[in-house]
């Protein structure tokens, strides 16, 4: 079973400040329990996945009540949400942390050391989201370290004014792991050209694994003070996560963008925070993004337009393969 697993799938951190109940065996089997019900009443991507969720409740149940320690069976309630491969899904139990940790352990081969070797000038966005300068004279680069938090507008407006006199433009997402949707769409418009679906997103509405909502269309429209239309490449990685997904998506609906580097790491789910009555917190994914063919890509990930590893090697030589690639590209591309 994929619960034996449970060590490599989970990343474990923190060894004290675990809250728990009466070290009744019926609380613990209902603590596990009020997880389990939740999210087979709440989960989207049960439509995606190959769990048998009804016959891992007894599984589980008896291994929480056998638990003999708060810790051990916080493992045990994380190994169950293992089961759902979900990047998305975690457990925080004190300040021990479990999640997922992804589909596939190869290494990314980026090296944000000798892409900086790369530019002529480098300097952050006013928000500390994202850094920028010029590889060539007229070509710009802008690496994008995540998107959690607020003052994307601000940085991405930052950046193309100060790459004003580039033709083309490499934006860099990869190890990016994510954060709000809004995020990632914000930065998008400054590249779109008129309104264009990107991507479809549904939501867990009954009691059925299979209860979802219609599909709602996401659109990307031009949007901001600064739009670029010259030709841009967008690197990605198996490190580039959730929201930078969203991104992928987005911009990949373009007509002058082209996605270079890895498949992306295929995480689809849309995460909500939880809390059970002993204070420990965990997240489900309460919706499902597809792409604009309305296709799945948890556990998939996006493929790009070309494709590039690099290699340790090349690393070590100073070199980045998917950067080189890029700038071969729009090299063409330009008159």
């Amino acid at each position: 079973m994929r619960a034996l697993l449970t060590a490599a799938a989970f990343v474990l951190a923190g060894c004290t400040g675990l809250l728990i109940g009466p070290d009744a065996d019926f609380d613990r089997r209902e603590l596990l329990d009020h997880v389990w019900r939740d999210a087979d009443r709440y989960y989207s991507l049960f439509v995606v996945k190959g769990a048998d969720w009804d016959s891992l409740r007894d599984v589980y149940a008896t291994r929480a009540a056998q638990a003999p320690t708060d810790s051990a069976l916080a493992e045990v309630v994380g190994a169950m949400l293992s089961e759902l491969r979900d990047i998305h899904v975690s457990l925080s139990a004190g300040s021990r942390h479990y999640r997922y940790t992804g589909f596939d352990g190869r290494p990314a081969f980026f090296d944000r050391g000798v892409v900086a070797n790369y530019m002529t000038d480098r300097g952050p966005a006013p928000n500390g989201h994202m850094a920028f300068g010029h590889v060539e004279p007229e070509i710009g680069h802008i690496w994008i370290l995540h998107f959690a938090r607020s003052g994307f507008d601000t940085d991405i407006d930052t950046a193309l004014a100060r790459l004003a006199d580039v033709r083309a433009v490499i934006v860099d997402v990869r190890d990016n792991p994510g954060g709000q949707l809004s995020n990632a769409v914000t930065v998008a418009t400054r590249f779109a050209d008129r309104d264009r679906t990107y991507a479809f997103r549904r939501f867990r509405v009954g009691p059925s694994h299979d209860d979802l909502s219609p599909p709602e269309p996401l659109v990307v429209s031009p949007r901001g003070p600064r739009r670029f239309r010259g030709p841009v490449v967008v690197l990605t990685n198996r490190k580039t996560t959730s929201a930078a997904e969203a991104f992928i998506l987005a911009v990949r609906a373009l007509p002058n963008v082209t996605i270079v580097g890895d498949s992306t790491a295929g995480g689809s789910g849309g995460p909500v925070p939880r809390e059970l009555p002993n204070g420990w917190t965990y997240r489900l994914s309460a919706s499902l993004l597809y792409d604009a063919d309305l296709l799945p890509f948890e556990e998939i990930g996006l493929v790009p337009d070309i494709w590039v590893r690099g290699s340790a090697e090349e690393l070590a030589a100073g070199r980045d393969a998917a950067l080189d690639t890029a700038l071969a590209v729009l090299r063409r591309a330009l008159p």
